[in-house]
């Protein structure tokens, strides 16, 4: 970035001083330096910057602002009709709005004499656009909109993950600009000093740093409660970055905290409101009708079908609910997921709205299998298990879909499973956990594999015999599958046949073993 000690150049004032925009009708051949303002043409001295209403722009004046050594003119206004030439010699800039040009001539002024209360009076004005901005629900795409027009630059909004919130590409990078979104979303291209969101306080509110292709960053830590709720970045030419950029970005930062915290007041208040809806509707503690007033006034169709998803941590000591509940919660923002969740005891229980009926709830599963994958990027030895049930036509079905969701996550915990479970996939499953603690169940997985758990080869051999049902007995795919060779296989199903008598060409033995083995499996025991 420049160093402002290395004095003012006529387009760098331009730049720094003015929130409106500046058009040049003739611009500067290098870097033009100013040593004082003019306010009229007879005051003119060499060096000098002369301010005038743009209607006072004619052929003497321009001659006169060149015989008297003027550096640059600054016209205030709408530009008269008759055509003028101007010489590319002197640099001529136009402010195209109504006002007094002395007002103009006062900020190039103190901005020459005092650059730092200059850029700090800039800033308390920035700040106020943005506030207002804010006030009159622009957003986070509007305020990115104005800090692109006061800075010319490229901006990012980012939230705690990294996610892309908005972004504005400036006219310069558009070109770049998606590989500047892919740099930008790597958590290696994260500072040091920024990572750790709750000491971001202890060091520079601003950091820069080069990023590949000859650009230039500004990020700027975008703080709530003193936690860093995400980032602010401004994009630009290597080396072109300078205190206007600096003094934006800072401003920018400040009041998109302010926006971002009122977000999550939003948020945290629809999020309450659904989730006591949840809880009234699975306890049954609303009238059909009631239930309805609520789900419309939540800006939902209650006819639409929805399916019931439920999250646990499946480990001895696991990670908080709440961590628990970011993690959903990032997933449904990150896919705009229509749900409605909320914390349950240990869970996290969700509601994806479907689109449409469908007999299968892809929409729900991948929201579901984009919750797992982002847990086993995050805590890899902390699985998540997720259970999913049928969809339901309506509000009535709502609490059945939970329960078969329960169930589900039930035989997911037990199972180990690394992908959610759904409900109608789960088979005779479903009948053993209806029956799960019956005697006779114990004794026909007793039965049927006792001997074979009994021996002193157990693991290797009920994992053979697994893998070999699950091939459909095929096999060369089995042997391929426990990369052993054919041979060995056939000598290990052998060994499984003298252990327990079992005739596996039979139809109903190999029924009987393949029940046997979910029977096992679902009292938590891995193959």
């Amino acid at each position: 970035m420049k160093n402002p000690s290395s004095g003012l150049s006529f387009a760098h004032a331009l730049r720094l001083a003015f929130s409106y925009t500046t058009t040049w009708l003739s611009p500067p051949r290098g870097d033009v330096q100013y040593s004082w303002v003019a306010a009229a043409p007879d005051e003119i001295q060499p060096g000098d910057v002369l301010v005038q209403p743009a209607s006072q722009l004619s052929d003497r004046l321009l001659a006169q602002a060149v015989e008297q050594g003027a550096v640059g003119i600054v016209l205030v206004g709408n530009l008269p009709e008759q055509s003028i030439q101007i010489s590319p010699d002197l640099p001529v800039a136009i402010i195209a709005r109504e006002g007094d040009s002395r007002l103009i001539q006062k900020e190039l002024l103190a901005l020459l004499l005092d650059q730092h209360s200059a850029l700090v009076e800039r800033g308390a004005r920035i700040n106020a656009q943005l506030s207002q901005m804010v006030a009159d629900g622009a957003g986070l795409e509007g305020l990115l909109a104005a800090l692109a027009s006061i800075t010319g630059r490229g901006l990012i909004i980012q939230d705690k993950r990294l996610g892309i919130l908005a972004d504005q590409p400036s006219n310069d990078l558009r070109d770049a600009w998606e590989g500047v979104l892919r740099l930008v979303t790597s958590p290696e291209m994260l500072p040091d000093a920024l990572r750790d969101r709750k000491r971001v306080n202890h060091h520079a509110s601003l950091i820069a740093v080069e990023i590949p292709g000859g650009l230039e960053r500004i990020i700027a830590p975008i703080m709530v409660s003193d936690v860093a709720r995400g980032y602010l970045s401004l994009v630009g030419l290597a080396g072109q970055l300078d205190e206007l950029d600096q003094v934006a970005i800072e401003q920018g930062a400040l009041v998109c905290a302010v926006e971002m915290a009122r977000i999550k007041a939003v948020r945290e208040t629809e999020k309450h409101l659904r989730g006591d809806l949840l809880s009234a509707l699975l306890e049954e503690n609303l009238s059909p009708r009631d239930a309805r007033l609520w789900v419309q006034a939540l800006g939902m169709d209650p006819d639409q079908f929805s399916v019931a998803l439920r999250f646990s941590w499946n480990a001895p000591t696991p990670p908080s609910r709440r961590r628990l509940e970011t993690l959903v919660n990032g997933e449904v923002a990150r896919l705009s997921a229509p749900v409605i969740g909320s914390p349950l005891g240990v869970e996290v229980i969700c509601f994806y709205i479907l689109a449409a009926n469908n007999p299968r709830p892809e929409a729900a599963l991948n929201l579901a299998e984009s919750i797992l994958d982002q847990a086993a990027r995050e805590y890899p030895d902390m699985p998540i298990c997720c259970g999913v049930g049928a969809p339901a036509s309506d509000m009535g079905g709502w609490r059945t879909s939970f329960r078969q969701a329960g169930q589900a996550l039930e035989l997911s915990r037990r199972l180990g499973a690394r992908k959610p479970l759904y409900f109608p996939d789960l088979s005779v499953y479903r009948l053993l956990m209806q029956i799960e603690h019956s005697p006779e169940l114990i004794a026909f997985q007793e039965e049927i594999l006792g001997a074979l758990l009994a021996h002193e080869s157990s693991d290797e051999l009920l994992r053979t015999l697994a893998a070999y049902f699950e091939h459909n007995g095929n096999l060369s795919q089995t042997a391929e599958a426990l990369y052993i060779h054919r041979n060995t296989l056939l000598y290990r199903m052998e060994r499984i046949a003298a252990i327990t008598g079992l005739e596996l060409e039979r139809p109903d033995t190999r029924l009987a073993v393949q029940l046997a083995l979910q029977i096992y499996r679902m009292g938590g025991s891995s193959i």
